[in-house]
């Protein structure tokens, strides 16, 4: 995962990058001989757009979003048997436009709070899109802030026999450089 953000004033743009390769294989017996499958699978998100500071009041901040979720998936299955080995591949690309807020909270000698949540879809892509994320902040520096939280990132998406229904969630941590 990859995240940056260029802010002026109010206006931000913002992006976020997770790349994810997964593979499994596994060999079963059979009655007369052994079937083996491997399956392999790269996914792709990209959230990108742009964003608007309501609230700056020096201990906390609260940013509304807009933007898009890229999805893209590339699969590959093969099973071998006794008599054939059969293959199959597929990928598919969609984009969800997204809405959200972010916002963060001081609470004093370098640490704050970090939160965002945002919900796209919309049957545009897929018929929803959503994550929330949360991070305990310290700034180490004028330039770094080191952060730790969760995250949790959902999607259903149902088009022409391909259904891509996954909840991805799990610790993150990170590090915040200002230039």
């Amino acid at each position: 995962m990859l995240a940056g953000e260029a802010r002026n004033g109010r206006y931000a743009l913002f992006t976020d990058f997770i790349y994810l390769g997964l593979e499994a294989d596994g060999t079963s017996p059979g009655p007369l001989a052994a079937l083996s499958a491997e399956a392999k699978m790269n996914m792709v998100l990209w959230t990108f757009g742009g964003s608007y500071r309501v609230v700056d009041n020096g201990t906390a901040t609260l940013d509304v979003l807009a933007g898009g979720r890229l999805w893209y998936l590339d699969t590959d299955l093969t099973v071998t048997g006794p008599l054939a080995t059969r293959e199959a591949s597929g990928s598919k690309t969609w984009v969800d436009p997204l809405i959200g807020v972010a916002g963060n909270v001081a609470l004093g000698n370098g640490f704050g709070l970090h939160g965002e949540a945002d919900v796209g879809g919309f049957g545009v892509g897929a018929d929803i899109d959503w994550q929330v994320l949360g991070t305990l902040q310290y700034r180490y520096s004028d330039s770094v802030t080191l952060e730790a939280g969760y995250r949790y990132l959902a999607v259903d998406y149902d088009n022409d026999g391909f259904v891509f229904d996954v909840a991805m969630q799990g610790p993150i941590i990170g590090a915040k450089f200002r230039f």
